[in-house]
């Protein structure tokens, strides 16, 4: 019989949970999505944008800063096409796997897909566990069945009866750098992103 871990190995790199930082102020929890959140993004916008029901601001988006068109142009969403924007948009990134170790000053994320509306991404903690943040709404370390992710790859991904949402292709782990230069907000929210409560 092989062996199976179940926790993926740590590069050293991997930022600290701390939801707080993201659940705790509107301006952090109502402009940050799955996508900054993963690579650890900070971009709080100016206080005039937001008030206490939400942030009027676009969410960051993969392929915005290197010129790919808006989400909203594009039939579906495809796994090719989000990891082709995320290289755009973070060059020194690199595919991976579950068991194998990002180098130093790199840490692990994972990128899924609902075909036929929308993408999301999960990262991997200093402690081994995965977290994420759907939309406009609180950081979690559970799954569509309020199970703790160990894998997102094994995690269950069906949110349908929650937002209609269901990320059922797995793309690719993704190691991605510690620092990661300015990303670029785009397009328009979509309510169902907005309410997608886990």
């Amino acid at each position: 019989m092989s062996y199976c871990p179940n926790r993926a190995p740590l590069s050293g790199s991997e930022p600290f949970y701390g939801s707080e930082k993201y659940n705790n102020t509107i301006e952090m929890l109502d402009s940050h999505n799955c996508f900054a959140y993963a690579v650890d993004y900070v971009d709080i916008p100016d206080k005039s944008k937001c008030n206490k029901e939400g942030c009027d601001v676009p969410f960051h988006q993969p392929g915005r800063k290197s010129g790919y068109p808006k989400w909203s142009k594009v039939n579906g969403k495809r796994c090719p096409d989000l990891i082709g924007r995320l290289k755009g948009d973070i060059p020194s990134m690199y595919r991976t796997n579950f068991t194998k170790r990002c180098k130093r000053g790199y840490n692990k994320i994972a990128l899924v897909v609902d075909p036929k509306s929308d993408y999301h991404f999960y990262r991997q903690d200093s402690d081994g566990m995965w977290s994420h943040k759907p939309g406009g709404t609180k950081v979690t370390r559970l799954d569509a069945s309020k199970h703790p992710i160990y894998n997102p790859e094994l995690a269950d991904r069906d949110y349908t009866k929650d937002s209609g949402l269901h990320y059922k292709e797995f793309c690719s782990f993704v190691c991605v750098p510690k620092r990661t230069q300015k990303l670029k907000r785009g397009g328009s929210r979509s309510s169902t992103r907005r309410r997608h409560r886990l």
